[in-house]
């Protein structure tokens, strides 16, 4: 679980951003360089987490990560919820369960590397700034001691890596990121599969990922159908996932009125934003994917965190962890 340290200054939300960086690639020098910024999102190492255990501060995550170990005797001040009941029930004494962190928990990132995620308008591709929120949170983990895995997928295919500790587990993450965006899958315009990319890696993780992990999806959901949605509430009833939803703003809204070229590498075509009806159709459609996505997390308690092309990706994800804590914390309370 990961707890978080006091709100930083607005100076903290200012990181330099790596020389060079162009946004249409995804560069390995980058995603190391990410080490340098896991502070500014404010969470703390796992030496510190007995702190969240006394209940004294928020997380984002549910707190699968942990091992029943014994039960002791119950002593005033202690939690009544840790109440252990059947060994109450049997020696007719107030007993308390007690839990021991699990070491290294297994998180998981699922990265969409599709051709439509080679998009964008502000700053970067949706690519490239996946690849980054993934490295920083792949970095954080790293120095709270879990191991690493992922199932980074594309058009037609996926690379799965199983979870590795250490530095080890984070930099066969990014050598993935980098090496899956320079040499993309292409897509055989012939293939009709019955199952969707997304579908079969949240299969495929599903498959993995032993109860308790905890899961980062990053993808723009642009094949959500029926089949994923009920593979995500699976995954959210047996482990930790937080969703991050990606997008351009130009996604988000059309540009101003007239007629642009658009193409997705293969085929071409016109768009009229001079027409009332296009636009709106065209913010419908957004606009229904991202609260259907959004909805569902929200009423299945899975995290959610939107971030677009144009956010700082600092600011948005420690926004966004804090908003979940903020959720469960008092979901909690109301139990």
């Amino acid at each position: 679980m990961w707890p978080f340290r006091k709100t930083p200054s607005p100076s903290e939300f200012r990181p330099n951003r790596p020389a060079g960086f162009q946004g249409v690639e995804v560069r390995l020098a980058d995603l190391i360089n990410m080490r340098h910024q896991t502070g500014v999102l404010g969470i703390k190492t796992r030496k510190r987490v007995h702190t969240l255990l006394a209940g004294g501060e928020r997380s984002p995550f549910k707190g699968r990560g942990m091992d029943f170990e014994e039960s002791r005797r119950y002593q005033p001040g202690d939690d009544v919820r840790l109440m252990d009941w059947r060994v109450m029930a049997r020696t007719h004494e107030p007993y308390l369960k007690v839990f021991r962190e699990e070491r290294e928990r297994p998180v998981f990132f699922v990265v969409d590397n599709r051709k439509g995620m080679r998009f964008g308008t502000k700053v970067a591709f949706k690519s490239v700034i996946a690849a980054h929120a993934a490295a920083l949170l792949g970095w954080a983990s790293q120095e709270r001691g879990d191991r690493i895995g992922a199932v980074v997928f594309s058009d037609v295919d996926h690379v799965e890596l199983r979870p590795r500790g250490g530095r080890t587990g984070v930099l066969q993450l990014l050598n993935l990121l980098a090496q899956d965006s320079v040499h993309p899958s292409e897509v055989n315009e012939q293939q009709n599969p019955s199952v969707s990319p997304l579908q079969l890696a949240l299969n495929r993780v599903q498959a993995t990922a032993k109860p308790g992990s905890l899961i980062f999806l990053l993808s723009d959901f642009r094949d959500w159908d029926q089949q994923a949605k009920q593979t995500l509430i699976r995954l959210g009833g047996h482990q930790d996932v937080v969703v991050i939803f990606m997008y351009d703003k130009l996604e988000q809204e059309p540009p101003p009125a007239g007629q642009y070229p658009v193409t997705d590498g293969i085929r071409t075509g016109i768009l009229n934003t001079g027409s009332a009806k296009t636009i709106q159709s065209y913010s419908a459609c957004f606009k229904e994917r991202y609260e259907d996505v959004r909805t569902l997390c929200l009423t299945r308690g899975i995290g959610f965190i939107s971030l677009g092309t144009h956010d700082d990706i600092l600011f948005q994800l420690r926004g966004g962890l804090q908003d979940i804590g903020h959720r469960r914390s008092a979901q909690h309370s109301m139990a």
